[in-house]
């Protein structure tokens, strides 16, 4: 039998071939002191073990994992669901959920568990909430990718950067899976569409009823019909919502947001931004920065 030496070692053979293993193979990464957008709790191999079983009333993390070969099943949210090789299945913090192997064909499985407000938003942006399981999607790359972490260190801040790239290609193949959900008329969609590319730019209402040859009239009428509310409004709020991100995750100043994002001053920004929030950009940016501080000492 081989002697355990590394997690790198075992990660692609069967636990069994070594000695003083169980039937799970897992690294924790100790937190990180500073402010950063990822935080990995663990990451590892659960090898085929028909007693295999989990149940949680509420996680603290995302569990993302990805089926190697064997079956298993999923239950969360009133469903249940099978699971072949090459599937993945995502559950976001605080879901109530349980998974177990099957019987005959227990699944080998890789696995992580981290949390993130950044990727949460991904998350919602890309539609993925409440998906929980996608079928015939290979990560195993992405996922050999994170176990090699292991071998630049076990601190988060050192390789959560590293982390961040593999998860996020995780996700956008995830994305890939979702039907595109197809709402509105074609011209509601086209609005939809140019108010998108709007986002960074200060571009006016006028100025897309020009280019799609509408009248105004006719463009507000048909937007606010599929969509409940005016092109201004969700501008504003796609405007806002981006703003978010750019306080959360960078250091960019409150005149440079502002710039970016086509508003006519600082100062309209930041009331819009009061408007729909109830607090400063300053404010938001610094109870975001407490948010992770907090949850990098649990």
């Amino acid at each position: 039998m081989d002697k355990y030496i590394t997690f790198d070692h075992i990660r692609k053979k069967d636990v069994s071939g070594f000695t003083g293993l169980e039937n799970e193979v897992l690294t924790y990464i100790y937190y990180s002191q500073g402010n950063v957008p990822l935080t990995i709790e663990s990451f590892g191999i659960t090898f085929p073990n028909p007693n295999y079983h989990i149940q949680r009333t509420s996680s603290r993390y995302f569990i993302l994992e990805y089926i190697v070969s064997g079956k298993g099943y999923l239950k969360v949210d009133g469903k249940e669901f099978t699971l072949n090789a090459n599937d993945v299945y995502l559950l976001e913090p605080g879901s109530s959920h349980e998974y177990y192997a099957d019987k005959d064909e227990p699944f080998k499985k890789y696995w992580i568990n981290f949390k993130s407000d950044l990727f949460f938003n991904i998350f919602n942006e890309y539609d993925l909430k409440q998906t929980y399981v996608f079928h015939d999607t290979d990560i195993s790359d992405e996922m050999e990718n994170v176990f090699k972490l292991e071998e630049i260190s076990l601190y988060n801040d050192q390789i959560y950067r590293q982390a961040s790239t593999y998860l996020f290609s995780i996700f956008m193949k995830l994305a890939e899976k979702k039907p595109i959900k197809v709402e509105g008329s074609v011209i509601a969609q086209q609005i939809l569409s140019e108010l998108d590319r709007a986002i960074d730019s200060s571009i006016s209402i006028d100025e897309i009823c020009n280019k799609l040859f509408i009248s105004r009239s006719k463009l507000i009428r048909e937007f606010k019909k599929h969509y409940g509310k005016t092109p201004h409004a969700y501008l504003l709020d796609r405007k806002i919502a981006f703003s978010k991100m750019l306080l959360q995750n960078t250091n960019h100043s409150i005149k440079s947001i502002s710039n970016h994002l086509g508003f006519a001053d600082e100062h309209y920004y930041c009331n819009i931004f009061k408007k729909k929030t109830n607090m400063t950009p300053s404010e938001y940016r610094k109870s975001r920065s407490n948010l992770f501080k907090d949850s990098s000492e649990m």
